[in-house]
């Protein structure tokens, strides 16, 4: 979505457009985006002049003749473009003004979410869209901004940088950027953020938009200031966009979770969590050598969660061993307890009973884990868990280092640990080794020696 640079920069184009043009005529093709109505925005526009194109937030607001306003908001991927009357209308044209000189401005929005009002002068800032919109970074004061942040103390601060009530413009890419250049972890709580980071935050904010306008704005997907040219921004991002790249200033890789909803790419050596453990999960299929490297994090200082430990000990629990003999069938259950081997043959007569002990399982584990984590005010800990990648744990790290072996190598590991190899692996062949690729910071290959696997891991600081 076009944010406040993106913005400022379409306004100045369209100055250059639209400024002293009278419109002979007006074109809805879809009336809904229309949020004043569509007949009376075509009926009050048809002979008014536009003077000027200004912007407030997010918001393109188009001055005319006689006091009117139409406000314009772009939202994913509105844009607008010059032509001539007569043309044929492309089928994402939503708005097209004719101007009496026979050149035609269009409104053209894939995704068809953009909208426009008609208003007026005396009420354009008391419009829903406009009446509760916060200062722009350059009109709020250090103060305001703090006591702000403070009033959504419980708000995570990448959330609360987005609230347009408390600071219009700011969007996913420069609300990224912003917290990199002030060094301040986007899932801190807003009423943690001190007063000194507070000043800083704004002043990164106003520097940052200050140069995306001077590039035009970050062509990020389907934004383009003018038909044919990009926004030079891009170029410049240190964040957005960069998840699993090195760190510009520390080398560490940046790591992208999700919050409220919106992808969001951090540093988290540089901008520390603070009050709350440093979290490294590896993962990786069955014996690919999560545990020799998890193992080595301990001796750097790291406490280990193993979920293998961590599942081992609730199959020690009498209800819990029931309602797993339920769904494996009785042979499963020993008076010693659960028989691990049954339980894979089981499984490997019928692939389903996988899922089905996962949904009882897995549940059980992040729920333990999460218990710790949430016990622990700072310190570091390795998760060692092999189905991390799109479990609830998975947006606790700052870290996913990806393990991954030959099929040769994981055989010998088994047979190494008594284990049967072809049940075990028929375990590997449904893991996502795609999405381990994509998902992690550090991808490591365990086939050599420990030695090696640990020369891999030194330069980075843990």
């Amino acid at each position: 979505m076009p944010e406040l640079p993106e913005v400022e920069t379409i306004k100045t184009i369209l100055n250059g457009i639209v400024r002293g043009k009278t419109i002979a005529d007006v074109h809805v093709f879809r009336a809904k985006n229309i949020l004043s109505g569509a007949p009376a925005f075509v009926s009050s526009l048809k002979g008014e002049t536009f003077l000027s194109v200004s912007r407030r937030g997010k918001y393109l607001l188009f001055h005319l003749t006689h006091d009117k306003v139409v406000i314009s908001h772009l939202r994913m991927e509105g844009k607008y473009s010059e032509g001539k009357v007569g043309e044929t209308p492309d089928k994402f044209d939503l708005v097209v003004y004719d101007f009496t000189d026979g050149t035609t401005l269009r409104y053209n929005d894939v995704r068809k979410f953009g909208v426009l009002e008609l208003t007026d002068e005396a009420s354009v800032f008391k419009t829903k869209a406009l009446s509760k919109l916060g200062p722009e970074p350059w009109d709020l004061t250090e103060e305001d901004f703090y006591k702000g942040l403070q009033k959504r103390k419980n708000t995570k601060i990448k959330e609360a940088l987005l609230d347009q009530t408390l600071i219009a413009g700011l969007g996913n890419i420069y609300d990224d950027e912003t917290l990199y250049a002030a060094k301040v972890n986007p899932k801190r709580p807003a009423g943690t953020i001190r007063k000194e980071e507070a000043a800083s935050l704004l002043k990164e904010a106003r520097r940052i938009l200050e140069k995306a306008i001077h590039n035009g704005g970050s062509t990020i997907k389907s934004y383009h200031p003018q038909e044919g040219v990009n926004g030079l921004m891009q170029n410049e991002l240190l964040s957005y966009g960069q998840e699993n790249k090195p760190c510009s200033r520390c080398g560490f890789p940046l790591r992208k979770i999700f919050i409220g909803g919106r992808g969001t790419v951090y540093c988290p050596k540089c901008q520390p969590y603070y009050g709350h453990p440093f979290i490294v999960g590896v993962t990786g299929p069955i014996a690919s050598g999560k545990s020799t490297v998890s193992d080595y994090l301990v001796q750097k200082g790291y406490e280990k969660l193993d979920a293998d430990g961590i599942v081992a000990e609730l199959y020690q629990k009498p209800a819990l061993q029931k309602r797993i003999a339920k769904l494996l069938g009785w042979q499963v259950l020993t008076n010693e307890g659960l028989d691990r081997a049954q339980m894979l043959r089981a499984i490997a007569e019928n692939p389903k009973l996988k899922k089905r002990l996962e949904k009882v399982i897995h549940p059980l584990v992040f729920k333990e884990i999460e218990k710790k984590i949430r016990s622990m005010k700072g310190g570091k800990l390795v998760l060692d868990v092999p189905l991390l990648l799109d479990s609830p744990l998975e947006e606790e790290c700052d870290l996913i280092i990806g393990v991954i072996s030959s099929e040769k190598v994981q055989i010998a590991r088994l047979v190494e640990r008594g284990k049967d190899p072809e049940k075990s692996l028929a375990m590997n062949r449904h893991y996502p080794k795609g999405k381990l690729r994509k998902q992690a910071g550090i991808l490591l290959a365990t086939d050599g020696k420990k030695e090696d696997l640990y020369r891999a891991l030194d330069p980075y600081d843990f």
